[in-house]
């Protein structure tokens, strides 16, 4: 297959993927990554021959890089002890325990063979758990401990996993030698990761001071970084290219942490947004490739005579339960030492449980399974490949579903924190919640600073900028609206019926008044046929009750606009007049709305709550049709469409502006907490980059 065509697919492949997910939350998006390869590769035999070397180095090496530069320093420093013991000792423990259980379970593996099994499915994929962790709380110390460890076992794991694949390749399995191999490729990938990761962070230094700013330039090296520091370590070196960009990462974070991105803060930021997109599409294309094999896989499991197709699926089965139960008795041995230095802290078996069920099986397994080769040095084949590749999947689809199914039930909460955004310090917290009281959600103060910068633009409203402001003002309102139907706070929630009566009463007047000017001639049938059409789609609006709507008769909709289209084209009127007939139409009508409106606030010009919010929907509909009477009859030549541009960026910025105070003054009087007010601020700062993208200084 054509490598553009591959990515192609990848990339369409994961996207899909995180559209699915985003229905179906309480389900990782990598089992659905998982079922689209599954569908790729039995509906249209989709086929990839994976290459140890270049997969590796794709895939790996820079979701390990990625790893390391979210490099978790705190949480990793004060639980090291435990970090540093599921990561290595874990691991090993894991690799050399589990591989002689494999063995005996399995006897068709070779030691070795049982050896790279057990080191393969060692390592742990936060990311699926951070996704679990959203809607179950999980202990702080058991999420920041799978976060740390898998920094560090990815890296112990495949070394151990390569270690075993090499001695099974070679034919020969020494234990002498798979130690001092172990250490060659530790020490020596340890090394070339620090020096070139000095290196990398020293030319930027360098470039910086020279005056080379370019946040893409340096985006680029950072990008190119892992796959130097792996190809280096690998094949001039023959040592670990995983230890090498992992050590390298963790470098390159700190000394970058430290020196360089505090004076350009643009490049990190560029940096890191960079990153994660491109880690997201190497993660869901690793576990698209992962169903893709599975056929093949699964077709040399059920060819091979010594192997029933359901025996090789409940040796997938019980390898994942040979895992989980020494990562969870493993756990519970770390509590009960911590009980015997502090009595305080009493061992608790659910919480052996949770840290075993923590252990999530994902990208980096399937990555580095997927690079066994096919033939030994020999020159016959691999010692049952499709075996190891078929139950290495298992353990990752299995360890996927339990974690889905029980964690929720074990730890019987929801999450109250996501753990995926930054974290608080205690200390912080207890000062924020002795300060003063908190009154207001997240959502409650984002609609409320929102709601001071429409007052900004109204006091900044002048004859020449009306048109921007009303257009401001109503993307403004929109945004409040999408955050009162998102938001599970009932205080926030719509009022779905008043507003739907008060767009039926602006769209009967709308109706009525189109119907006069086509009596009176002053528009076409076809301008009023197209008017027609456009009250029908915002009808069915009021009907969902959304502003998008999915209909099964969307082939007949798109047909009759075609068809309309075409009328136009052909019809006897020019475009030009048919546009002044579309302009005439869009205002008066507006203005019938605007009247509507109007009169129905006078009718409930009382005081009572229910009252006033009437009046509030009211006058942001009346904004909104405002708008499209002064948007027709704004003249739209390139001049005035720049000057608007300028005048609505300066408003915009002014606006925003508005709402960074207002968070900031909510912060210091103490109604919101510091991790909102952070949230708030980052999603200003957001808008503020997107208004002024693309924005050249004059």
């Amino acid at each position: 297959m054509a490598i553009l065509e591959l990515i192609f697919i990848l990339i369409v492949s994961v996207t899909i993927s995180n559209v699915v997910s985003h229905f179906a939350t309480d389900i990782p998006a990598s089992l659905f990554q998982i079922v689209i390869g599954l569908f790729l590769s039995l509906a249209f035999g989709v086929y990839i021959e994976v290459d140890s070397h270049w997969f590796m180095l794709l895939f790996v090496a820079p979701l390990l890089y990625n790893d390391a530069w979210r490099f978790p320093k705190r949480e990793l420093w004060e639980l090291r002890g435990p970090i540093l013991g599921n990561a290595i000792v874990l691991v090993l423990l894991t690799t050399l325990v589990g591989g002689f259980l494999m063995h005996l379970l399995i006897p068709q593996l070779p030691r070795s063979v049982a050896l790279a099994l057990a080191a393969v499915v060692s390592p742990t994929d936060p990311v699926a758990v951070q996704a679990i962790a959203k809607r179950v709380k999980l202990p702080e110390n058991v999420m920041h401990i799978v976060a740390g460890e898998s920094l560090i076992n990815d890296a112990s794991g495949l070394v151990s996993f390569n270690t075993a694949i090499k001695a099974t390749v070679a034919g020969t399995f020494l234990l002498s030698q798979a130690i001092g191999n172990f250490f060659w490729m530790t020490l020596i990938g340890l090394s070339v990761g620090l020096v070139i990761g000095g290196i990398s962070v020293w030319l930027r230094d360098v470039f910086h001071r020279v005056g080379l700013n370019d946040a893409v330039f340096h985006t680029v090296i950072t990008l190119l970084t892992p796959f130097l520091i792996y190809w280096t370590a690998e094949e001039f070196f023959h040592a670990s290219g995983v230890i090498a960009v992992v050590a390298g990462g963790v470098l390159t974070k700190v000394l970058s942490d430290q020196r360089f991105d505090a004076r350009n803060p643009e490049i990190s930021v560029t940096g890191v947004r960079t990153w994660e997109i491109f880690a997201y599409l190497l993660n869901g294309s690793v576990f698209v490739l992962l169903g893709i094999e599975l056929p093949p896989a699964m077709e040399g499991v059920v060819q091979n005579s010594q192997i029933h197709t359901g025996q090789a699926i409940f040796y997938g089965i019980v390898t994942w339960f040979i895992v989980f139960v020494i990562r969870t008795l493993w756990a519970y041995s770390n509590q009960v030492l911590m009980y015997l230095k502090d009595r305080s802290h009493h061992p608790l078996f659910k919480t052996a449980v949770t840290s075993g069920l923590t252990g999530v099986r994902g990208a980096v397994t399937m990555a580095a399974v997927l690079t066994v080769p096919s033939v030994i040095d020999d020159g016959t084949a691999f010692p049952q490949r499709s075996l190891l590749v078929f139950v290495a999947a298992v353990v990752v689809i299995i360890s996927l579903l339990v974690a889905t199914i029980m964690l929720p039930i074990v730890t019987n909460e929801r999450s109250a924190h996501d753990f995926t955004q930054p974290s608080i310090s205690d200390a912080e917290e207890e000062t924020t919640k002795h300060a003063s009281h908190v009154d207001m959600t997240e959502a409650q103060a984002r609609i409320f600073s929102i709601q001071v910068s429409i007052q900004v633009l109204r006091e900044n409203q002048r004859d020449n900028n009306r048109v921007i402001i009303y257009e401001l003002i109503t993307r403004k309102q929109a945004t409040i609206a999408q955050i009162r139907r998102q938001s599970k706070d009932d205080r926030l929630m719509f009022t779905p019926v008043d507003d739907a009566e008060l767009r039926r009463i602006a769209l009967e007047a709308q109706r009525d008044r189109l119907q006069q000017l086509l009596v009176a001639e002053e528009i076409s049938p076809l301008a009023f046929s197209t008017q027609t059409r456009r009250l029908e789609v915002l009808d069915r609006a009021i009907e969902s009750n959304t502003h998008f709507h999915v209909s099964p008769k969307w082939a007949r909709i798109l047909m009759q606009r075609v068809i309309r289209a075409i009328r136009i084209w052909f019809s006897d009127e020019t475009s030009e007049a048919f546009k002044e007939e579309t302009s005439l139409a869009i205002k008066e009508t507006a203005k019938a709305a605007i009247n509507a409106l109007s009169e129905h606030m006078v009718k409930h010009s009382g005081d009572t709550v229910s009252q006033r919010l009437d009046r509030q929907n009211a006058y942001n509909l009346i904004v909104t049709y405002r708008y499209r009477i002064e948007n027709e009859k704004r003249p739209d030549t390139a001049l005035q469409r720049e000057i608007d541009e300028r005048m609505r960026m300066e408003l915009e910025i002014k606006a925003l502006n508005a709402q960074r105070e207002t968070i900031q003054n909510l912060y210091e009087q103490g109604r919101i907490k510091r991790q909102a007010g952070i949230n708030i601020r980052q999603f200003i700062n957001y808008a503020e980059t997107a208004a002024l993208a693309g924005k050249d200084e004059e």
